[in-house]
């Protein structure tokens, strides 16, 4: 039995595998798609994946004894040069939200339908070669 933020990633993945050119997307981040961040070879072009950022006490008040407020980040690398940076921010933000757009039915029965909260750049060193981003999403999940 996998627990509420396994179920919660593993739709999250459903969703951003996807992204990929041949899909009709911006980018290709979806074909690197994975759950171990820690396992990405640091010469990967492409990176994609989604991470527990924390768990808090529920805001709705009909759920605080029986679900968590559990916010994921969405994590994405993607190959870039100081001419086109701002670009390629822009298609991996635009392919990681249409990838999670109206995909209620992705997201198990007892797991809130995520809600969009926020985006930052993540800046790498000058002539690095990529650009990064990290989109957040919360969703109320059961605690068990």
């Amino acid at each position: 039995m996998s627990s509420p933020r396994a179920r919660l990633l593993a739709a999250f993945g459903d969703c951003l595998g996807r992204i990929s050119t041949t899909n009709g997307y911006l980018t290709d981040a979806g074909t690197s798609w994975t759950t171990e961040p820690q396992q990405v070879d640091a010469a990967a072009t492409a990176v994609l994946t989604a991470v527990i950022d924390k768990q808090q006490r529920a805001t709705d008040a009909a759920l605080v004894r029986t679900h968590r407020l559990t916010t994921v980040a969405v994590i994405g690398k993607v190959p870039a040069s100081l001419e086109n940076y701002q670009q390629r921010l822009d298609d991996l933000v635009t392919d990681i939200e249409a990838a999670m757009d109206e995909q209620q039915q992705t997201f198990p029965s007892g797991l809130q339908y995520p809600v969009y909260v926020a985006m930052e750049p993540l800046s790498p060193d000058p002539g690095a070669g990529w650009m990064g981003v990290a989109v957040t999403y919360q969703s109320h999940i059961p605690k068990k």
